[in-house]
């Protein structure tokens, strides 16, 4: 769940772009909390990128110390109805 205003317009859902802002791979998700391989003990749940290890947090920017620069990208996006999502456009008063 993203808990991040501007990057999340319904909090139970993120949408995000599924490439690493390093070298453009895809990271696997690594939803679970806690201590795992390959991750912070305090691991709060977020995304792994298996190329070079960098940490991809829901809502929230990637650890320091790792490769990719910057979180996954949220494009513009709008809720057309409650199941249908628009990617593409902007909602009036949100970062994303």
């Amino acid at each position: 769940m993203a808990r991040n205003e501007g990057r999340s317009i319904k909090p139970e859902y993120l949408v995000a772009v599924g490439i690493c802002s390093h070298l453009g791979c895809s990271p696997s998700d690594k939803f679970a909390a806690g201590a795992q391989p390959s991750l912070p003990d305090d691991w709060q749940g977020g995304f792994l990128c298996p190329c070079h290890g960098s940490t991809l947090r829901h809502g929230r920017p990637g650890l320091k110390n790792k490769p990719a620069p910057d979180n996954l990208e949220v494009p513009p996006h709008v809720y057309l109805t409650d199941t249908r999502l628009l990617i593409g456009r902007r909602q009036e008063g949100l970062r994303a």
